[in-house]
């Protein structure tokens, strides 16, 4: 199936959104997994401040689902705090779509590996995964986040979740600066694979299962030589 890879889904939405259309039904059911935290917070804060129902974090995400026709009613936020282990496998089961938001990647992959233990269900999941920043970068088994993109200013690499056993790396937020665009073809060497540079108007959309790729908006391709 299917994965879609944004860096800012508010801005790469609308140069997908035909062929989104195409993959994603109107009675699909979505859970959004947003954890990607910046500190740790508490159910209270989750549901009444950091994604409440209607406000900006909220309506970023849950809009562009409605705009492809899904009824809001069948969209679920989960809620890590709150939701058993249990409670969250029968929401991920149940789902056609998993949403998983920007953030800082490392509180997300920790909720999902240790205090929800999730990993092993998002991991194998056969529906359509959407992903923004770090949301693109941990579907891939490891990944990478530039010094201008890391919270610590470093280079380094991550453990993700492996519903892609990194067949190409991926850079969000690419910007149009010479010595970091040379960066991302240093890595494409040093690995031997290609890594993709996803603008922040830029989306690329993965099949898992034919390994098709389709670029959208603004993406640019360092090819391993």
């Amino acid at each position: 199936m299917y994965s879609v890879f944004f860096s800012k889904i508010d801005e790469g939405f609308e140069c997908v959104k035909e062929r989104l259309n195409e993959i994603i039904k109107e009675d699909f059911k979505v859970a959004i997994i947003p954890w990607a935290f910046p500190v740790e917070i508490n159910s209270e804060i989750f549901n009444n401040d950091y994604f409440k129902k209607g406000e900006r974090r909220y309506n970023k995400y849950v809009m562009p689902l409605m705009d492809l026709g899904i009824k809001e009613e069948n969209i679920f936020v989960c809620n890590c705090y709150s939701s058993s282990k249990e409670e969250l496998i029968n929401i991920i089961n149940k789902s056609d779509v998993l949403l998983i938001p920007g953030g800082n990647p490392e509180m997300l992959f920790k909720k999902v590996l240790h205090d929800t233990e999730i990993f092993y269900h998002i991991k194998n999941f056969k529906g359509v995964v959407i992903g923004e920043s770090a949301g693109t970068e941990l579907q891939l088994k490891r990944y990478f986040i530039t010094a201008k993109n890391n919270y610590y200013k470093y280079f380094a690499f991550y453990d993700g979740f492996g519903l892609i056993d990194d067949p190409f790396y991926m850079d969000v937020h690419s910007i149009e600066d010479p010595l970091y665009l040379s960066k991302l073809k240093e890595v494409s060497n040093e690995t031997k694979k290609d890594v993709y540079a996803i603008f922040d108007d830029g989306v690329i959309l993965y099949n898992r299962d034919s390994k098709e790729i389709e670029f959208y908006g603004n993406v640019q391709c360092f090819k391993y030589e």
